[in-house]
């Protein structure tokens, strides 16, 4: 990618920060479903803040993008991708606010290990996305493709789980009496899938960039 080596910095920075938020999402699943809560409110919280962190990591690198007088098809690729990446931050950061109002330990065994599984999955994801993206800044133009086609097979993998949680969710609205609760799930299951679902549109996004040599 033949851009200014402080605009690939913070891009990278940028997009590990949203990786990071991700992973303070799976590891705050993974302790309220060990019946950690407290621990399990600070990550949710670290998670909320980083986002704030790379919302500001964003804008510096449009600003710069604008300041180093980028190659106007260059900046407009790079803006696309960062794009994508802050909508899979916000839903991140929602599924994380979703946590803050559910009783969440009132929900059933077997469908909080498909909504541990789901989260595992967005990590994943995630991480796959950034080793993508050092792979195109390094040239390496066949490992970027590699690493974007994990992401979508992890989608694909995530569709089957969320699937599963749809019918455990079928069930458990017969066992809930307040039908809020019961859609407040709902919505929650929705944005840890739109996390993978947006993972597969950066890939998508990365491979195409791949493809065109940038």
């Amino acid at each position: 990618m033949s851009v200014p080596e402080e605009i690939t910095t913070i891009l990278l920075g940028y997009i590990e920060k949203v990786r990071d938020i991700v992973k303070y999402l799976s590891q705050g699943i993974i302790l309220l479903n060990q019946i950690r809560v407290g621990e399990a409110l600070k990550v949710f919280s670290k998670a909320i803040k980083t986002d704030t962190d790379a919302d500001n990591m964003r804008r510096k690198l449009f600003d710069r993008l604008t300041e180093l007088n980028v190659e106007p098809r260059i900046r407009e690729d790079i803006m696309h991708l960062a794009k994508r990446f802050d909508v899979l931050s916000e839903w991140s950061k929602e599924s994380a606010r979703h946590l803050s109002i559910i009783p969440y330990l009132e929900i059933p065994a077997e469908l909080r290990d498909r909504i541990e599984e789901m989260v595992k999955l967005a990590l994943r994801s995630a991480e796959c996305l950034v080793e993508a993206t050092k792979a195109l800044i390094k040239g390496d133009l066949a490992k970027a493709r590699e690493y974007a086609n994990k992401v979508e097979r992890i989608e694909e993998e995530a569709d089957e789980v969320n699937v599963a949680a749809r019918k455990l969710l079928v069930g458990l609205g017969r066992k809930i009496d307040n039908p809020a609760v019961l859609i407040m799930i709902k919505d929650f299951i929705e944005a840890l899938e739109n996390i993978t679902d947006t993972a597969e549109d950066a890939a998508d996004v990365i491979r195409v960039l791949a493809i065109r040599g940038l």
